[in-house]
């Protein structure tokens, strides 16, 4: 019981002591209505009697005393006010702390199952002794229209999800149709990315302005092919640990051998089935259902293709102003450098290619997951070369790679569905 006192606002606040809120208990636990009522407001973890008058008519200036309030809460629970619903949640305090709030069930985690369940009760019928008349009735009715208040947002957010991804279906991009009728994206859809630790490491302030500008310009693009919110939540670019003895530096000539290494690590990964999200896989982990995190790609992620960010890649975002500057390396797993054969060397493939920022969720995405076995890795680097921005992969069709419209500098080339865009 100390345990459950000593989480009290009173206590962590000053106001009381547990021992001494303990000792009370054991006085009157067998003979509740000879307490004070100084002492009922200590025992129920309320503010002393002023505190609790002057709390209520701060939120409710027309009612003049706590019978009054308790009375319209007993009577007219859904004409309280949200404040009003507060305060009494709050069991009379004006404001509490995220760790005032949580102190209470926090204290009732640390005892037994048992123990827990035996405290909590002895606790609650000593104090349903000292509520006042309707109270407990009050404290219950502002319980029930909260959890209306959560029905209602479900409902109003599920609406919005609904809405959204009707008008997803109707005018996104085709792709998108597709993607939702395999699984309604239930899994997450993406890519397994490379990190150099050496840009992070030579300025990390650098490269955490590379993360946030990277994710506001795939924010707009995800407007721009008519995204709903679901299935842009379920976008992920599962960051890949750096292998161990790869070279960082990729200048005089060992971005080669850094590849080579990536590809050997990737590779490596996917021979593994596809594993379970990461909260999915912490949470078997807890049940005891998993003994360690398994190895591999996570479920969803493309494993015939990785992304690979380097100074370079990371420069044409931080230091571009227009989408159609910003690029990323997409790295073929499945090249392996062959010298002896002249067509490979005269085409000037390398097993790896520029590809624009964006199109990670349109064309390049589509051509990976759906189309892989029609249209290889080289194939789309050779539709680059055509880019005159940069060299980076747009997209298959000719007119749309050239279609910039310089007026719109946060979403690049070839993103907007046709109809928008006419």
């Amino acid at each position: 019981m100390e345990c459950l006192f000593s989480a009290y606002v009173r206590v962590t606040r000053n106001l009381d002591d547990a021992d001494g809120l303990l000792a009370i208990f054991q006085e009157f636990e067998n003979n509740p209505s000879a307490i004070s009522a100084e002492d009922r407001a200590r025992l129920l973890d309320f503010p002393d009697l002023p505190t609790q008058l002057a709390n209520i008519t701060a939120i409710a200036p027309t009612i003049s005393n706590k019978q009054d309030f308790l009375k319209k809460a007993v009577e007219s629970p859904r004409d309280l006010s949200d404040p009003e619903i507060d305060l009494l949640l709050k069991r009379y305090w004006k404001s509490l702390t995220f760790g005032e709030q949580l102190a209470f069930e926090n204290a009732l985690d640390t005892l037994t199952d048992s123990h827990r369940t035996e405290t909590l009760q002895r606790l609650q019928k000593f104090q349903n002794h000292l509520y006042e008349q309707c109270e407990a009735k009050a404290f219950e009715n502002a319980s029930d229209a909260q959890e209306r208040q959560f029905q209602a947002m479900e409902e109003a957010m599920e609406q919005e999800e609904q809405e959204e991804l009707e008008k997803m279906l109707q005018h996104g991009q085709p792709w998108l149709r597709q993607l939702w009728q395999e699984d309604e994206c239930k899994k997450p859809w993406g890519y397994a990315m490379f990190e150099n630790p050496y840009c992070k490491a030579k300025n990390p302030d650098r490269w955490e302005s590379y993360g946030l500008k990277t994710s506001g310009s795939m924010h707009w693009a995800f407007i721009s092919i008519g995204s709903s919110s679901t299935v842009q939540s379920r976008y992920v670019v599962e960051e890949l640990d750096w292998p161990s003895g790869t070279p960082t530096l990729s200048e005089d000539g060992s971005f080669p051998v850094i590849l080579r290494e990536l590809r050997k690590h990737f590779n490596y990964l996917r021979s593994f089935p596809p594993k379970k999200e990461i909260p999915d896989l912490r949470d078997d982990l807890e049940a005891g259902n998993i003994d360690y995190m398994p190895e591999g790609l996570t479920v969803g992620t493309l494993r015939n293709v990785f992304l690979y960010v380097d100074t370079n890649a990371a420069a044409s975002v931080l230091d571009g102003h227009f989408a159609n500057n910003f690029w990323i390396w997409a790295v073929d797993p499945d090249w392996v450098a062959d010298t002896e054969n002249e067509s490979q060397v005269s085409s000037g493939y390398q097993g790896y290619l520029r590809v624009r920022l964006q199109q990670l969720i349109h064309n390049f995405y589509v051509a990976r997951r759906w189309h892989a076995d029609e249209v290889s890795l080289e194939d789309l680097w050779k539709v680059a070369q055509k880019d005159p921005h940069n060299g980076s992969f747009v997209s298959m069709d000719i007119d749309e790679i050239f279609a910039w419209d310089p007026s719109n500098w946060q979403v690049a080339n070839a993103l907007f569905p046709r109809k928008a865009r006419q």
